[in-house]
């Protein structure tokens, strides 16, 4: 672990030059849906897939066999996206917007679930930049959030006492993936708020650290282990890590809580071994909303076959004459 200190000390500048992203499978193990071409991941086709799991709905009002179906045509063909676990419902709907804000870029977030008929606000006790990145994503902001500006809300006074706890891991399209939980709680809850990048924010300060997809962060965010850039670019051509990132040998930065959490997120797996004795949070007393696509996407990465190093994946491929 380290402290900041300097681009030049933290992060490997022919690295950088690679332009490496969460799509590089070099660095990173590429989605479920996904596979691994070359140092790119690329979009499965659909029968690629496990065929086991359960349907899911997307927001065409489509059903799929499997989440892994639906991610892979939503990655082939972008647009049409996660809406529920289960079958379709004529009245389901998700949404997220922002309130209150000056423009649409900014507000408190808000949204309905398929099966709730009100909206509802975030608790700010669960939101991080994974959940800012996915819901900017979601409303259609390619960069997700902005690291650097805060929205500010004016004298108003929100009726509500209620809100709703939101877990994402950062790469998801839609915050329909992510897992809403409702906690038991007494008295005052701040709520989410967000501003999503544009490119009018496009103003880098002294010290910047500038993303594959043209966001400017701090670079006292670099290599700390949270996905600021959104691509991930920040957090793989890393000497070390600052704050509480877990270094991988591939020179990749985790969250701490991915270390012996049952899933190799190092493509080298250092991040699973010695994992012993190693305790987890005891969870508080939850009311889940939505299914756990997270669990899901482990679940499928389970059942896809395992990587003999040395032996090459022989395809036949039969030519035309």
């Amino acid at each position: 672990k380290v402290t900041y200190t300097s681009q030049e000390d933290l992060v490997e500048k022919k690295c950088l030059a690679k332009k490496y992203t969460h799509l590089s499978c070099d660095k990173v193990f590429c989605q479920p849906w996904q596979r691994c071409i070359e140092g790119t991941c690329v979009c499965k086709l659909p029968y690629q897939c496990p065929k086991n799991g359960t349907a899911v709905c997307a927001t065409n009002r489509r059903s799929f066999p499997t989440y892994c179906q639906q991610k892979s045509l939503e990655c082939l063909h972008p647009g049409t996206k996660f809406l529920n676990n289960g079958t379709c419902t004529a009245e389901g709907k998700f949404s997220v917007s922002l309130k209150h804000g000056n423009t649409d870029s900014e507000g408190i977030v808000e949204v309905k679930l398929v099966d709730q008929d009100k909206t509802m606000f975030i608790c700010k006790s669960s939101w991080s930049m994974r959940e800012a990145n996915v819901a900017c994503l979601d409303l259609g902001f390619q960069q997700g959030a902005d690291t650097q500006r805060r929205f500010k809300l004016s004298d108003l006074s929100i009726n509500s006492t209620e809100c709703l706890h939101v877990h994402c891991r950062g790469l998801e399209t839609s915050l329909a993936e992510c897992t809403f939980t409702k906690r038991r709680t007494m008295g005052y809850q701040d709520f989410a708020d967000v501003v999503c990048y544009t490119q009018k924010a496009d103003s880098p300060m002294d010290d910047f650290f500038q993303c594959v997809n043209g966001k400017y962060i701090s670079q006292m965010k670099a290599c700390d282990g949270i996905n600021d850039c959104g691509d991930q670019s920040d957090e793989l051509c890393c000497k070390a890590c600052q704050g509480k990132g877990f270094h991988c040998k591939s020179g990749v930065c985790i969250p701490s809580q991915y270390q012996c959490n049952g899933e190799v997120d190092c493509i080298t797996g250092e991040d699973e071994v010695g994992c012993a004795g190693f305790a987890s949070v005891a969870q508080e007393e939850t009311e889940i909303l939505t299914a756990d696509m997270d669990a899901e996407r482990r679940r499928i990465k389970s059942l896809l076959p395992k990587l003999s190093c040395g032996v090459k994946n022989r395809m036949h491929i039969r030519r035309k004459r």
